[in-house]
């Protein structure tokens, strides 16, 4: 292949179905995904009101398992693994050894000898190969391409969904459950997580499941919802993505998630002994709105003439109908704030995260 050849990309078990509805398919992290299929603001409106759902297939899923498990991932990772109970996720760090942020995942335990991890596509590469270096005496596989997938189903209605289609009620009660239910398309193992702020499950299928589950879903009324409104639904619930709110120059302090890095005081991690060292932030991530222009990434924000902080986020906020970001502001400065879009400066007003309350725990 040439250097200039096109990168051929990957394709989830539901391209196809993708297409027929007529999404808008993108290059995404080395992935064809739908980026809509109608109305980015209308497909997030259904979300928060009823139920839609996401084929996040092109998510990394790694599986690590042996008797050293727990003890090699507990110092791999920022969030302490160790205590996991059984039938639970965690969200998490991968971390550098200076405490910087390679990037966030979920691990679920599935297992007293097995761990599910699910991370990035973007960065899948990097992550894998740091992990697999990291876990000396654990067995590692990515099935990442096996043909299976997942499917998000997020939103107030999903609970009564999720019941229809396994006929089955009660299935993960508590937010981060995991459950493995038997169903009309086989065996599914479903966790109580999601990316919206809803109250959702992520459904983990297999390459005979994925069709069959996303079309009966779309048959109880489920909303199909592309990348687009995914962005701008993470946003208003103020949940970071990676190389926006987190990356490798942002620590866990930094974005407010010490919570992701469990016993960074006493344990011993990659990153521990840099996140001991650290003082307090001098920055902090704040909330942003604007009247009419989306504070976009990489705007400056300015007080009183100086550049106090850079957006991280923005978006057209379906819930609140206008211009959200968030941004990273030193702390202690006072506004009133702007942002500059290539030197023409606009009045921002700070304002507290999330901008959407989390229903996700309902």
């Amino acid at each position: 292949m040439s250097e200039n050849a096109p990168e051929t990309l990957l394709r989830t078990p539901l391209h196809g179905r993708h297409a027929a509805l007529g999404a808008k398919l993108v290059p995404f992290a080395g992935w064809e995904m739908p980026l809509q299929y109608d109305s980015i603001l209308g497909e997030s409106r259904a979300v928060r009101a009823g139920a839609g759902v996401f084929d996040v297939s092109h998510m990394a899923r790694f599986w690590f398992r042996g008797p050293q498990v727990a003890a090699e991932l507990d110092a791999a990772l920022g969030g302490c693994v160790t205590d996991q109970p059984l039938g639970k996720a965690r969200y998490t760090m991968l971390l550098q050894e200076d405490g910087g942020i390679l990037d966030d995942l979920i691990t679920y335990r599935t297992g007293e000898e097995a761990y599910f991890i699910v991370v990035n596509a973007s960065n899948r590469a990097r992550d894998w190969q740091t992990l697999v270096s990291r876990l000396a005496q654990t067995d590692c596989q990515d099935i990442t391409e096996d043909g299976g997938g997942i499917l998000a189903l997020q939103g107030p209605q999903s609970w009564e969904i999720l019941r229809q289609l396994t006929g089955q009620a009660d299935l993960a009660p508590g937010f981060l459950d995991l459950a493995w239910p038997d169903s009309p398309f086989g065996p599914l193992f479903i966790a109580r997580t999601g990316y919206t702020g809803e109250h959702g499950y992520e459904i983990f299928v297999d390459s005979v499941q994925a069709g069959p589950v996303w079309d009966r879903l779309l048959e109880l009324g489920v909303a199909p919802v592309g990348l687009g409104a995914r962005d701008v639904l993470r946003l208003e619930a103020a949940l970071p993505l990676y190389g926006h709110e987190i990356h490798e120059g942002i620590t866990p302090f930094d974005a407010g998630l010490r919570f992701a890095v469990r016993g960074w005081k006493t344990r011993d991690f990659i990153g521990a002994e840099a996140l001991r060292a650290l003082g307090e932030p001098s920055r902090e991530l704040v909330g942003l709105t604007a009247e009419k222009r989306v504070p976009r990434e990489g705007y400056p924000v300015l007080a009183d003439d100086e550049q106090v902080g850079e957006v991280c986020s923005g978006v057209y906020s379906a819930t609140l109908d206008g211009p959200i970001a968030t941004a990273y502001l030193r702390k202690g400065c006072a506004g009133p704030f702007t942002a500059s879009a290539r030197g023409k400066e606009f009045p921002v007003t700070r304002v507290d995260l999330p901008f959407v309350p989390h229903r996700s725990r309902d």
